[in-house]
């Protein structure tokens, strides 16, 4: 099955983004004194689609988690990045670090490629983008570049574009238009964070390589750090994952994460289904996150719905998880999580859903089911709705992931 690119028209490649959390989380900050700490975290992939249909999550996956670690980084490099059957980008490495040093307390991410190609319509040489933000006597700043070794347009070099300036927007017949050097950075009340992208490709028209009226962003970075805080709160949510022994099959969907909140928010990140090919179809699904930084209280909620799932022989019902958390400026902490699961069905056979802390259900043949997986440490809380282990496939389902924790 190819992968399908829908409605909601956006797809990613190449990404590193300072937005993520991991699914465990080691909380360095155990002390409940009042002391400041700094929010960094990072994240990055080599292909990710995006939209109403989609075949895959993030692929070939490097993060750190939202930490207050000054050394925190990762890094991971991929071959190719392909969209809609099509190699787009080769040979592309992308890195997250966080720093405090001269420079102030920050995070930076980066994102190469020594090529990017569509057919005869584009070619870009050389390709890096990066960004940075940071927090420096007490002020909050960032910024975001994209450079190239060489542009050609059609087969034409165009050199005044090698250091395009921010959101260069340029004509590529048979393609639409593309921008080179996406750059910007939002402040909220509790920090920063920017992004800068390489090159975002619009097809507006009918085209061998990009469905038509699609956007494909190739390269695109992100930081973020929080102002200091007395409390950091954490989390992420996504709908699911697959994994076949230890490489991605299908990164995490739908996923969404915070390293300062939401300013009482709440954001949903929404798909309309899921395709992991050869292994399972997810329907209609989305993610939503809520969290705040106070002077009297932090507290952050994440949740995932999904509409329901197919693995192989297993049909399975609505999936729902969240997981709260919230700590008071007198020290006190508190933690919650639920999750749910409609029903289990292979053929016309119907299953019990577990309802206790990683209850387990084995069918013979198919699959093991592992119910409600939490990890829970003093001020952190993960849940998983269910993890599914296929025999035939050795392949790991997770579905209705949420996280939520305090630090500080």
């Amino acid at each position: 099955m190819r992968p399908r690119i829908g409605y909601k028209k956006l797809a990613a490649v190449g990404v590193a983004a300072a937005v993520g959390v991991a699914s465990t989380i080691a909380l360095t900050s155990g002390s409940a004194s009042a002391s400041s700490v700094f929010g960094r975290s990072g994240y990055a992939f080599a292909t990710d689609v995006q939209a109403g249909v989609v075949g895959s999550g993030p692929t070939t996956v490097a993060q750190f988690s939202c930490t207050t670690n000054t050394n925190a980084s990762d890094r991971n490099d991929t071959a190719t990045a392909n969209v809609n059957n099509h190699a787009i980008a080769q040979t592309v490495t992308t890195d997250t670090k966080s720093f405090n040093d001269a420079r102030g307390n920050g995070v930076t991410s980066n994102a190469t490629a020594a090529d990017i190609r569509l057919g005869n319509l584009l070619h870009l040489v050389g390709a890096k983008t990066t960004t940075t933000s940071v927090y420096k006597n007490g002020q909050l700043s960032y910024s975001g570049n994209t450079t190239f070794a060489a542009v050609r347009i059609g087969g034409v070099n165009v050199p005044s574009l090698l250091k395009p300036s921010p959101n260069f927007k340029v004509a590529v017949p048979g393609l639409g238009y593309i921008v080179l050097n996406r750059v910007g950075g939002v402040k909220t009340g509790s920090g920063i964070y920017s992004y800068s992208q390489a090159v975002v490709l619009h097809a507006t028209v009918k085209n061998r390589y990009i469905p038509e009226g699609v956007d494909v962003a190739v390269l695109k970075t992100r930081a973020e750090i929080t102002k200091p805080a007395t409390a950091m709160v954490i989390g992420d949510a996504y709908v699911s994952t697959a994994h076949v022994d230890k490489l991605v099959k299908s990164g995490k969907t739908a996923y969404q994460a915070t390293c300062q909140g939401t300013e009482g928010k709440t954001v949903r990140n929404a798909t309309a289904e899921v395709v992991i090919p050869k292994v399972a179809y997810v329907g209609a699904a989305f993610t939503t996150k809520n969290g705040y930084m106070g002077a009297e209280k932090s507290a952050v909620n994440f949740t995932s719905h999904v509409a329901g799932v197919r693995v192989g022989k297993l049909q399975i019902g609505a999936i729902e998880s969240s997981a709260s958390a919230w700590k008071t400026k007198n020290g006190k902490v508190g933690l919650n999580h639920t999750s749910s699961i409609a029903s289990i069905r292979v053929g016309n056979k119907t299953y019990p859903v577990q309802t206790g802390p990683n209850a387990t259900l084995d069918i013979p043949g198919i699959a093991k089911l592992t119910f409600n997986q939490v990890v829970r440490q003093s001020r952190y809380v993960s849940v998983n709705a269910l993890v599914i282990d296929v025999y035939s496939l050795n392949t790991k389902v997770v579905l209705g992931h949420s996280a939520a924790g305090v630090i500080g």
